[in-house]
């Protein structure tokens, strides 16, 4: 690589993921957070007390621009109440980033916002949106925007659109605030044309807000690059610059399943996560547990050292193969077996120690001889579990859900037994509200479909329902033969549907092969169209600077907005060229928090900054987040970053003028609501966020081959 000396290096994070939760100053995500049972952030990186301790490691590599963001909530902690101890420490951020050699690039809105302002003005979609965020902007550039270099008012606007949609093929919203409950296609794409010009008249008006009082100010945004091949990117751009077209293709694309799929079995209750990697539609949560570790009732020790050196049983399917280097010690070893019986058996004659896995699994209370194991350590996570059915089976989840409501009687009994150690952690009330509406307000509005039998005719005409069980789940294991709660649970769905809870057939799976039984041979059909699907909503996040260039319908992007940024910045993560495109549920995996399997494609990052350097030619481009975990997609972090800067490399020979690359992140963060574990670790310092007290910084090699990168440029 010739990386020019001009080319400025740079590293960042934001205020949610790195700073302290305070009570007082709840943002929507702390919210949402809680309300859907996600990973609080908690003390994140204490990034609000050590902040010049990661300044002073980004300036050590090299880096010569540090991007932070500004707590909105903590500086406007009620409407119209601005707190100057918040905009002095910012501030105080801002000069020790210019002490140490660097130039300071502010966030505004970092994915979060005040709760007050979703709760008592709409939050984005309120008529008073865009100038309460201008004016939140102009308090902050009084206080200290002479400190700042480049600004942004958004962060990645176009994935803010996923707070308003929730296609057929998603249980849930990814992120706030969610519709209300039942909420149709048709409303979804009424809230997502009205937050659009919303965010480009904010953004319009904050930035001259801030120019007015700083005139060479740098003010733009930073929209997430989706790496596409360029016929296909066309292809999308010129769709978004139909407004009709893109209002109908996404209603078209989003509504429903083209087709019910059948498999073996109606539905399968199998311990699926929600993190679990799954190709069909999912009930709401019935469970919420975590991982847990079992040994031997004569074994003595009460703590985690144990596991040193010793043997674990971990269960091949699902989540745990990944979770348990989260949550074991790092000396122990690993073994793997096909379902809980085999395990417990193992443990029993001494060839492993323990066993990690789900807690409700790993000692139900109608295990036989269950006295002879005991829990060493609960709660190791929070997880919630699901029902699955093959695509196109709207109905029957809807009945399923309502099942799943009368269930919670069961897992209050659970509740109160005494074999459970810590039984209100391991399992809790998985009801989960839809929205921040629902938060705010409460719901007594009924699931759609539930009185419709449209969906439900094959399963009535049988006369019974099949439901698909793992075989070590109690009531079907030779180790515990009564019912246990997914057999209670399956019953009560059969009564939901026939009024009769022997209405049921159960099929036994085997848990590595559970998710078969759904398999249909038309599901390519779905496949085709939830790729549409997928493509037209990831893809069209072009639709930031098709407005900044004049190009979408005046409805979307007012004219005040046409032209008002002074540099193009975007992110680049991940991509997928032609010979690829039938991999594109891995971009679904990225965007659920599973960047392991995430796609790389360089390329994608050369075509993105050529392609809006063609767009704007007048004005620096600014690669303002590009990071990946440990690994991607079987890519090392430090190939993925080399791989990338020599696309960069690329695109400057080519006549781009690239201003500007900032890494993601400087440490390891809290990643929106996600587990922390090997794939949600961006930091070129690695912080065991979960286990050590004092969130001791630990340099990766990556910071190392960065800063080698940096001092060898031309």
């Amino acid at each position: 690589m010739s990386l020019p000396k001009e080319l400025i290096f740079g590293t960042a994070n934001a205020d949610h993921q790195t700073e302290a939760y305070d009570p007082d100053r709840e943002d929507v995500w702390d919210l949402w957070e809680k309300s859907q049972g996600l990973t609080p952030r908690g003390k994140a990186t204490d990034f609000w007390n050590r902040y010049e301790e990661d300044i002073a490691a980004a300036a050590a590599i090299g880096c010569k621009l540090f991007r932070f963001s500004t707590s909105w909530s903590r500086i406007e902690p009620e409407y119209g109440v601005y707190d100057p101890n918040a905009l002095n420490h910012y501030r105080e951020i801002a000069e020790c980033i210019l002490k140490h050699g660097m130039r300071p690039m502010l966030t505004l809105h970092h994915f979060v916002w005040p709760v007050w302002l979703e709760r008592d003005h709409g939050g984005m979609l309120g008529d008073q949106f865009p100038d309460i965020f201008a004016r939140y902007a102009e308090k902050v550039a009084q206080s200290f925007g002479d400190r700042i270099d480049w600004w942004i008012t958004f962060n990645e606007p176009s994935q803010l659109t996923f707070g308003y949609i929730k296609p057929w093929w998603q249980n849930r919203y990814y992120m706030p605030p969610g519709l209300p409950r039942s909420s149709s296609v048709d409303a979804e794409a009424q809230a997502v044309g009205k937050l659009i010009p919303h965010l480009f008249s904010a953004h319009a008006r904050a930035r001259q807000k801030i120019k007015a009082l700083l005139p060479n100010a740098k003010v733009g945004v930073n929209p997430l690059i989706t790496g596409f091949p360029t016929w296909l990117q066309m292809l999308l751009d010129w769709g978004a610059c139909h407004r009709g077209l893109s209002e109908a293709l996404f209603k078209f694309t989003t509504k429903e399943a083209i087709v019910s799929e059948y498999g073996a079995v109606d539905l399968i209750i199998c311990g699926v996560s929600m993190d679990d990697q799954t190709l069909y539609e999912s009930s709401d949560p019935y469970l919420r547990t975590g991982k847990a570790i079992i040994i031997r009732n004569d074994e003595p020790s009460h703590d985690m050292t144990y596991l040193n050196g010793k043997t674990v049983a971990v269960i091949a399917v699902g989540n745990q193969p990944q979770s348990w280097k989260r949550d074991l010690p790092s000396a122990s070893r690993k073994k793997l077996f096909r379902n809980y019986d085999d395990a417990r058996n193992a443990l029993s004659s001494g060839e492993v120690d323990a066993v990690y896995g789900d807690a409700i699994y790993l000692l139900p209370s109608e295990l036989n001889h269950r006295d002879e194991f005991r829990f060493l350590k609960t709660s190791l996570s929070d997880e919630h579990y699901v029902a699955l059915a093959p695509h196109g089976h709207a109905q029957l989840l809807a009945h399923v859900n309502q099942a799943i409501q009368h269930f919670q009687s069961y897992l209050r009994k659970y509740c109160d037994v005494s074999w459970l150690s810590e039984p209100t952690k391991i399992i809790s009330p998985s009801n989960l509200p839809t929205s921040l509406y629902e938060v705010f307000h409460g719901t007594s509005t009924p699931q759609k479909h539930i009185d419709s039998v449209h969906g439900l005719r094959r399963i009535l005409k049988r006369g019974y329902i099949r439901v698909g069980m793992r075989v070590d789940a109690p009531g079907l294991s030779k180790q515990a033969v009564n019912d246990g709660l997914e057999v209670l649970l399956a019953k009560q769905i059969a009564k939901q549907i026939f009024g009769d809870e022997s209405k049921i057939k159960i099929i036994p799976v085997e848990p590595a092969n559970r998710f078969h039984a759904l398999d249909s041979k038309r599901s390519w059909l779905n496949w085709a169209w939830r790729f549409w699907g997928t493509t037209c909503m990831i893809a069209n996040s072009n639709w930031w600077y098709l407005g900044m260039a004049g190009k979408l319908a005046k409805q979307l992007c007012p004219e005040e907005a046409i032209g008002a940024q002074d540099f193009v910045g975007l992110d680049y993560y991940w991509g997928l060229p032609t010979h690829r495109l039938h991999k594109f549920r891995l971009l679904e995996d990225a965007a659920h928090g599973r960047f392991l399997r995430a796609p790389v494609w360089p390329r994608g990052l050369f075509h993105a900054l050529q392609r809006l350097h063609r767009w704007f030619p007048k004005q620096e481009l600014l690669i303002v987040e590009n990071g990946c975990p440990p690994s991607a997609g079987g890519v090392s972090r430090a190939d993925y970053l080399q791989s990338h800067l020599a696309e960069v490399d690329n695109a400057i020979a080519k006549g781009v003028p690239v201003r500007a690359y900032n890494w993601w992140s400087i440490t390891s963060n809290r990643e929106w609501g996600h587990a922390f574990d090997l794939n949600t670790d961006f930091g070129l310092h690695y912080i065991d966020l979960d286990n050590d007290p004092d969130l001791k910084r630990h340099a990766s090699p990556e910071a190392e081959l960065l800063k080698k990168i940096i001092s060898e440029r031309n």
